[in-house]
């Protein structure tokens, strides 16, 4: 129930402008709500955006409600495409997806390993993701889910959506294999959610995945508000929108 109660305060209220993101099942509420606003006076958007069309490394798809009272509420326009798309007579290009080896990654340089000795050693780049030291890590995949069919998705693509809440124990780094290497980290989760490595989370670690997972990415939010109520101003880091 909820769920129906910003209808509620926006009636009440009547602010300049409303944003609601949900999970896609709420659509059809969203559709009443958005009716009852413009019987009001509203310009309303209802509509599905995935967050990896905005530079998330994660095929996130959510529901929004847009509404504004002094403008018309459209949504954003997406900067990213699955493999890019040209510019064209229609409009600028679009970036590929952002990958999970692309936010996970490390500055540019070279690891070396010799152990007890001081010569020799094997040679990693670290232009991969942090852990690509242990060099079969570059086949690692992320999998999301319990069953034999759950979505796993490799390093050079974006992460599927991630549940972080009472499924948390079933996301985790696998082989190529398929075999469990080890559970995705806070850190991790904090990255392909948008936010940087260090946000401060507060609480357990169930708590702070659950933030993670509840919250809008904050590149999805700055590109929402923006095309409802204008240039959102530059956040310091690590600060969510």
């Amino acid at each position: 129930l909820l769920v129906a109660e910003p209808l509620r305060y926006a009636l009440a209220l009547r602010p300049e402008w409303v944003a609601l993101e949900e999970v896609p099942a709420v659509a059809p509420l969203f559709e009443h709500t958005a009716r009852a606003l413009v019987a009001v006076g509203y310009s309303t958007w209802v509509g599905v955006l995935n967050a990896a069309d905005f530079g998330l490394a994660q095929t996130r798809r959510r529901v929004f409600l847009l509404a504004s009272r002094t403008r018309p509420a459209v949504p954003p326009d997406p900067t990213h495409a699955d493999g890019g798309r040209p510019a064209d007579l229609f409009g600028p290009g679009r970036a590929p997806w952002t990958t999970m080896r692309d936010v996970l990654g490390c500055p540019p340089g070279l690891v070396v390993t010799r152990g007890n000795h001081t010569t020799g050693g094997s040679h990693f780049p670290t232009t991969g993701p942090s852990w690509a030291v242990t060099g079969r890590a570059r086949s690692w995949m992320l999998k999301v889910g319990n069953r034999p069919g759950a979505t796993r998705r490799h390093l050079d693509q974006p992460a599927p959506t991630l549940h972080l809440g009472r499924a948390l124990n079933d996301v985790s780094w696998c082989d190529d294999g398929g075999s469990p290497v080890r559970r995705l980290a806070v850190e991790e989760a904090a990255v392909l959610q948008g936010f940087a490595r260090d946000y401060p989370w507060a609480g357990s670690r169930t708590k702070q995945f659950e933030q993670i997972g509840n919250a809008v990415p904050p590149p999805l939010a700055s590109a929402v508000l923006a095309a409802l109520v204008g240039p959102v101003a530059a956040l310091p880091a690590g600060v969510a929108a």
